[in-house]
């Protein structure tokens, strides 16, 4: 990785005290395995280690490192093997957990599918999904009764994949949860949880929360080949769909048909990694952005200007062009995910033995790169604690603030870069200028502080609202 030569071994590395056996789990909960990697960073320096029962575990916390080593993924780099044996025992396998040729082979159908050209042609999803996110969030106002607004966000961005994945319209926003949403759900948080587990406990004993989980996968095949008879069915109705299809599977029909790509197993996994990466991921960014905006009340205001005066008399973004006008609206948007990110750490290992902040790591080795640690340091970003999203806006005339544009790593880095970054600001600018045009925002902490909980994505826990409808000047 680097060309600096190697002055220590990885047991020279500072990190917390270990006991014999366990190492540093007894100090680890999945749930803040993130905020307490982060403590440690800053007690232990930018590179440190711990261990995880038999595992040992190197944690870098400085931007230079981790952007050099996002931009050697996947020839240096690779994922942690806990996801792709946990693709292998759900038979889910997608362009999310593949590695090397058969990455760069998945990764260009979904850069496809996902660029901002198709985008534009599949905004009427959106737009179809925010009028109704709207009139549900109406109701809750007039209800005037504090609520968990995640649970919208999610229904929201449920509708929107599912419709972009495989054509189907779920409309949970209006018809209340569907059993197809419970499903992926559960597959979802169980994985999550599976990922950090120390012990593999599932491969002997079946707890309940992993049988629910196994008929869950079942159910989801299921829909999944259901979806998939149908996309064929159009297509030899209209055979026009090969060449412009309409949602993320025609696309991968259209692939398999013409050189045979993509098998009906892969085809399965990368519908569901598309449900998985486009539901939770967004639906969390926008939760944690409403959390910023209500505890910041002039942030909100000028929210609430730009969307009046982008807006002006429609009540959301009616057109696609509109939202790239929401400028205001994407700094705050992306002020949120710098300083709670969804993903605020990401595993990787070196496939060889390599050099990392001048330790020797060997290959195999887990490396836990500490994304969000990184992009809150007053290295990268000046008053790096506060919520500024001025920072991100550009007047013409002097710049706002200073910030090292590499640090920001909510969507990763390098050749992996996530190329859902254009659907994750289409749907959440629309969202949010929505709320912004229609309404006023009050947390409900009745019950306590929102807090962090990582769950394969990190959830504002406890996160409840009051809406108050408004009238635009």
């Amino acid at each position: 990785m680097s060309a600096t030569r190697a002055t220590r071994a990885i047991a020279d590395l500072p990190g917390p005290p270990r006991l014999p056996g366990l190492g540093n789990a007894h100090q680890l909960r999945p749930s803040s395995l993130h905020a307490t990697a982060e403590e440690w960073c800053g007690r232990y320096g930018p590179i440190f280690r711990f261990d995880l029962m038999q595992h040992r575990v190197v944690c870098v916390g400085d931007t230079q490192s981790i952007n050099t080593i996002l931009r050697e993924r996947p020839e240096g780099f690779r994922r942690w093997r806990e996801l792709e044996r946990n693709a292998d025992e759900t038979d889910l396998k997608g362009v999310f957990v593949a590695e090397g040729e058969e990455w760069r082979r998945q990764r260009r159908l979904a850069v496809t599918a996902l660029n901002s050209n198709h985008l534009n042609r599949y905004f009427h999803i959106v737009r179809t999904s925010t009028e109704r996110l709207h009139r549900r969030l109406a109701q809750a106002a007039r209800r005037g009764d504090a609520f968990d607004i995640g649970q919208q966000l999610t229904s929201y961005t449920v509708d929107i994949t599912s419709a972009l994945a495989f054509g189907h319209d779920l409309n949970t926003l209006e018809r209340g949860d569907s059993e197809l949403q419970k499903h992926i759900q559960r597959v979802f948080h169980m994985s999550g949880r599976r990922v950090t587990m120390p012990v593999r406990y599932w491969r002997w004993i079946r707890l309940p929360s992993d049988r629910a989980a196994d008929r869950s996968l079942a159910e989801i095949r299921r829909a999944v080949e259901g979806f998939i008879a149908q996309a064929r069915a159009r297509m030899a109705a209209r055979p026009e769909l090969r060449e412009t299809p309409e949602n993320f599977l025609e696309g991968m029909l259209a692939a398999q048909e013409s050189d045979n790509a993509f098998s009906d197993a892969e085809i399965i996994g990368n519908t569901f990694t598309l449900l998985l990466a486009g539901e939770d991921t967004t639906a969390h960014t926008m939760a944690w952005t409403i959390w910023l905006l209500a505890s910041r009340p002039e942030v909100q205001a000028r929210c609430a200007e730009e969307a009046d005066e982008v807006l002006d008399e429609q009540l959301f973004p009616d057109a696609f062009e509109t939202v790239g006008r929401l400028h205001y609206g994407e700094a705050v948007l992306r002020e949120s995910m710098r300083l709670r990110p969804v993903a605020p750490i990401i595993g990787v290992e070196p496939l060889a033995d390599t050099t990392i902040a001048g330790t020797h790591i060997p290959a195999g080795t887990r490396v836990m790169l500490l994304t969000r640690y990184a992009g809150m340091r007053d290295g990268g970003y000046e008053r790096a604690s506060d919520f500024d999203p001025d920072r991100w806006l550009d007047d013409g005339e002097q710049e706002r603030s200073t910030h090292d544009s590499k640090a920001f790593l909510a969507f990763g880095a390098g050749p992996r870069f996530c190329p859902g970054r254009n659907l994750a600001f289409l749907e959440s600018k629309s969202a949010m200028a929505m709320i912004a045009r229609n309404f006023q925002i009050e947390l409900d902490q009745s019950n306590g502080q929102v807090r962090e909980q990582l769950s394969f994505t990190m959830i504002p826990r406890g996160l409840r609202v009051r809406l108050r409808e408004r009238v635009a000047d």
